[in-house]
């Protein structure tokens, strides 16, 4: 067996229900840290009472969704 196959197989490996939980709870904690720290911020840019707080808060979204996508790379999550 060579390398590329060790590594097929390792990838095809099925992970079992506790792994899966632990993988998937692991998800949604980052995914809820991600969610509160963009509300934080967007809460603490309307008492500051920011110039252009529209784009400000635009930007904050774009920056939270980017921040989205690493995560889902990050797990191999697609939807």
């Amino acid at each position: 067996m060579d390398k590329d196959e060790k590594i097929d197989s390792s990838e095809e490996r099925e992970l079992t229900e506790e792994e899966l939980q632990e993988f998937m709870a692991s998800y949604k904690r980052e995914l809820a840290h991600i969610y509160k720290m963009a509300s934080a911020k967007k809460a603490f840019m309307a008492r500051q009472k920011m110039p252009h707080l529209k784009e400000a808060l635009e930007a904050c979204d774009r920056d939270m969704r980017a921040d989205i996508e690493e995560l889902k790379q990050k797990y191999g999550i697609h939807y």
